[in-house]
């Protein structure tokens, strides 16, 4: 695992666990799938089959999408670990729920 993917899967690890506080969401198979499988691949895996990360419901619910995998996925410091596929499909999700509001 390269530093940048460690410093993602801190950042994702860091965002769920103030998830957990905000929606009663309970990360832990979450985060065990992203430690075992990896934090890039398993964005990968959710771009192919298209879905959305665990949580992203409850976090769209309280307004708090900021801490979501796919929030983190389209951060610029995170812009080398992911394809444009990958972003556009994170920015999209983002999108159809108000994230980027103007």
């Amino acid at each position: 695992m390269t530093l940048l993917e460690q410093e993602f899967l801190a950042q994702v690890t860091k965002n769920a666990n103030e998830a957990k506080l905000v929606c009663g969401w309970n990360p832990e198979h979450f985060l065990n799938m992203l430690q075992k499988r990896g934090a890039v691949r398993c964005v990968q895996e959710q771009v192919r089959r298209g879905g959305v990360s665990e949580g992203f419901e409850s976090l769209a619910q309280k307004g708090r999408l900021d801490l979501s995998l796919e929030a983190a996925v389209t951060s610029a410091k995170f812009a080398d670990l992911f394809d444009d596929e990958a972003v556009n499909y994170c920015l999209e999700l983002l999108c159809e729920q108000g994230y980027f509001k103007i």
